[in-house]
């Protein structure tokens, strides 16, 4: 169509026009880390698949001790103390990757950890398992979990553009979600098939190729490695996050996340006496909240511009509580469905913001504890949430626990939305100086 006003009148029409044909590139997974950097194409395609692996381990674990016990309490015990050795791992890798090669700190404890794996399986294929065996493997998968995990996340801003660490962000969380949605799925399906002792043999496969992959890579020394004793070195990681104004009210607005993090306890009884549903049911809706957060990854473009990252956190954690509130709120499969996928949106662009906003801040030096203290955070919140929901679900009816649950989420998030005036108020990306 002809100009008709001139031609100062086109060229905001054909702005509009490249801004419509851009706006899917934006809201599109930011695949630029991957394109430009070889070294975190190795290390993504690396934690996919370790995570896949032990998508397998998750599933066969429990699967296993409850065949060979029949007691849900000896697999929680297992849990737990894996869980607990985890936690531990991730304050010894932060501290180990502020002092040493943060490759050499991923290589040793993703060789422990396929060491343990293939030690699970030649216990499975025994004629008699020995549970204590698969409780001294989950101590040593644990702690070389987690003190993995801690390195690969401090080793990651120094191979991305600092502009590109939400990206990064939204690229591994992607791995995660990928893998313990398909991962224990395909488990389930090669246990019937072939047993537990098959799921171990994968893990410790990809395990080995992880290991491999990883051994590939250049050196990852830190800047300038600390001379504290490694106690000191913790203490010190620990009070520099909390005492920072921005990084210590992000982990502290990661409060909400843990809260909400125990949603999977309500399930079984919500989906029995309210939804009144099978095994199907409650499979459908356990796998919600990681489609959910697969989706929000994939399109997770638009992160990538971050002006305002406290919103954003905030902002994301209402979806989630909000997203469990309506799960609870008509009493229908699909409404629960719908409520969990978005919880797990939400769930994901928050942690995407905080990855984002925590690793922009922090100096390289302080870079391994403050992972430590990230991922100690991340692991321990299953555990706070499920205390949190078990508490809810004693008081509350089951057909209200969903909503009384979100509501509580929400409220605690406004609550921190006006005490952490750090957080937000942080305007920009710019806004980025290591002030404490």
């Amino acid at each position: 169509m002809p100009d008709r006003t001139g031609s100062g009148a086109v060229r905001p029409v054909r702005h509009a026009r490249r801004m419509t044909r851009m706006s899917p590139r934006r809201i599109a997974i930011d695949l630029d880390p991957l394109r430009s950097s070889r070294e975190f194409r190795t290390l993504f395609i690396a934690r996919a698949i370790s995570v896949l692996g032990i998508g397998f381990l998750m599933v066969a674990l429990p699967i296993q001790v409850y065949q060979l016990t029949g007691s849900t309490a000896r697999i929680a015990m297992v849990t737990v103390v894996a869980g607990a050795a985890t936690f531990g791992g991730t304050l010894i890798g932060g501290a180990l990757a502020d002092r040493v090669d943060r490759r050499t700190v991923i290589v040793v404890a993703r060789g422990a950890a396929t060491l343990g794996f293939a030690l699970l399986a030649v216990n499975a294929m025994l004629p008699s398992p020995q549970v204590w065996l698969i409780l001294a493997c989950g101590v040593i998968d644990g702690a070389a979990g987690g003190i993995s995990a801690t390195a690969l996340v401090a080793a990651m801003p120094g191979l991305v553009p600092r502009d590109k660490m939400a990206a990064a962000g939204a690229l591994m969380a992607l791995t995660v979600d990928l893998g313990t949605m398909v991962g224990p799925a395909l488990g389930g399906l090669l246990i019937a098939w072939a047993g537990v002792a098959a799921n171990y043999w994968l893990a410790a496969v990809a395990s080995l190729v992880t290991t491999v992959l990883i051994a590939r890579l250049d050196a990852m020394p830190p800047h300038r490695a600390y001379a504290e004793s490694s106690v000191r070195a913790m203490v010190s990681g620990f009070r520099f996050a909390f005492g920072h104004r921005i990084i210590g009210s992000t982990l502290l607005a990661g409060v909400v996340t843990m809260v909400l993090a125990g949603w999977s306890v309500l399930i079984p009884a919500y989906v029995g006496e309210v939804l009144h549903g099978g095994s199907a049911v409650a499979g459908l809706l356990f796998a919600a909240p990681a489609i959910g957060a697969v989706a929000g990854s994939l399109t997770s473009g638009w992160t990538g511009g971050l002006r305002r990252g406290g919103i954003v956190i905030f902002g994301a954690a209402l979806v989630s509580a909000a997203g469990l509130a309506g799960a609870g709120m008509v009493g229908t499969t699909v409404c629960a469905f719908v409520g969990l996928f978005a919880y797990g949106v939400g769930r994901v662009v928050g942690d995407i913001a905080k990855f984002a906003v925590v690793q922009q801040n922090t100096p390289d030096e302080f870079r391994g504890r403050v992972s430590g203290v990230w991922t100690a955070q991340v692991t321990v919140a299953a555990a706070v949430g499920a205390v949190v929901a078990g508490v809810v679900s004693e008081l509350v009816p089951a057909r209200e626990v969903f909503l009384v649950y979100g509501a509580l989420g929400g409220v605690l998030t406004l609550v921190l939305w006006g005490a952490l005036g750090p957080l937000r108020q942080l305007g920009s990306e710019e806004n980025v100086s290591a002030e404490r």
